[in-house]
């Protein structure tokens, strides 16, 4: 049997998945009045249809998504799920930023919207690799082209992963069997010298809510694995958000709703949840934090519209927050965020995880079981929750 806290940290990643997932219909439409037409007061789950976007302030990014998928958001977060049940639980950097490589780009298995965030950082990575292939195409390398290709495809997956003399000695191993003369070895480690002078690929240099979309199976890793502190649990934080989101304000908001969601595993209340957003606040993010505890009595939809209902984390980190704060339920949040507007898809990975983590499967607050059941990632997302939090 679970405990509590295995309990709550697979209701989190769950949450996040379902929010995201009944949000998708209507995700970038930025007229209230319009998303409270069409939805009524029961806006999730809505088949996404050009008709619902036309003549107001939106954009219609789902075409290719059915009823019930997530968003990009929730896929990021699916991408993360996977690489830590290969992986056991422990997160691998370059491991989750090769899959989500592999999801997003090209021939991968999405089909729908790339974000800034992501196409940035698809993009860095290819520069990356032409640049390799560049170096090795140059006359300081005549040889074999076939050669040099497959050791260009050797080192970069080490270059990802290894340094100095632990780099040499693998690159040295990996090269073993295709037994390699003299001239050779010395060949390859001189084009390994030359590959290890081009920077490693990074994030997209974004401010916006891609950054933690990635965060709720790894906090909710972390949590069961009891590590709630320190560099053991900040350092993997910080590398999964600079995986797609290498700026200092991503890295702050993304620190911000990590720990936020990491108090609603350990402590499991509204309470605990504001008091570890302020702690992990200073300067403009902690004055923004503040003031949303000047608005709980103003709706969710005027908090929006006052911080503003686009992509940035500084706008929807404060409206999830509001919306955790004020909603008594899971239903509630979700219903809020939906009617918001805007980014609704984005602020749906902190307020669900948050609020999935604190009402849990409950059947008066918490996530109903019909919208687990039209959220299609549900089965896929059941069966590696059972082999990473046990």
């Amino acid at each position: 049997m679970d405990s509590p806290l295995q309990t709550r940290c697979k209701n989190m990643i769950l949450g996040a998945l379902v929010a995201d997932a009944a949000a998708m219909g209507l995700h970038w439409i930025y007229d209230q009045p319009r998303i409270l037409s069409i939805g009524a007061q029961a806006p999730e789950f809505q088949m996404p249809d050009p008709a619902n976007y036309a003549d107001v302030p939106a954009y219609f990014a789902h075409q290719a998504r059915p009823l019930g998928a997530t968003s990009q958001y929730g896929e990021q977060a699916m991408v993360m799920l996977r690489t830590l049940v290969t992986s056991g639980g422990q997160y691998d950097a370059a491991d989750y930023a090769q899959n989500f490589r592999t999801h997003f780009g090209y021939g991968g298995a999405y089909v729908g919207y790339i974000d800034h965030a992501t196409r940035d950082t698809l993009d860095n990575h290819l520069r990356n690799t032409d640049a390799a292939y560049a170096i090795v195409q140059s006359e300081a390398f005549a040889s074999d082209p076939t050669l040099r290709k497959a050791l260009v495809a050797i080192a970069l997956p080490l270059l990802a992963r290894h340094e100095g003399a632990d780099l040499a000695r693998r690159y040295a191993a990996a090269l073993a069997p295709r037994a390699l003369d003299a001239d050779g070895i010395d060949f390859a480690l001189k084009l390994l010298r030359a590959l290890e002078e081009i920077p490693l690929p990074t994030g997209a240099s974004d401010i916006q809510l891609p950054a933690i979309a990635k965060l709720p199976p790894l906090v909710a890793a972390l949590a069961a694995q009891g590590i709630t502190s320190g560099a053991a649990f900040e350092k993997p934080i910080v590398s999964a958000i600079r995986t797609t989101s290498d700026h200092p304000e991503a890295l702050v908001y993304g620190m911000i709703s990590a720990k936020m969601m990491l108090a609603a595993l350990t402590e499991g209340t509204r309470e605990a949840v504001v008091t570890a957003a302020h702690k992990a606040a200073d300067g403009i993010p902690a004055a923004r934090l503040s003031e949303v505890s000047t608005m709980l009595e103003n709706p969710n939809t005027e908090v929006a519209r006052h911080f503003g209902m686009a992509c940035n984390l500084s706008s929807g980190v404060p409206v999830a927050l509001h919306a955790i704060l004020t909603a008594n339920s899971f239903t509630q949040a979700v219903r809020m965020n939906i009617h918001s507007g805007g980014d609704s898809c984005g602020r749906a990975m902190l307020l669900g995880a948050v609020t999935g983590a604190i009402h849990g499967a409950d059947p008066e607050n918490g996530i109903p079981l019909d919208w687990a059941n039209r959220t299609l990632a549900l089965q896929e997302a059941q069966d590696s929750l059972a082999t990473l939090i046990c």
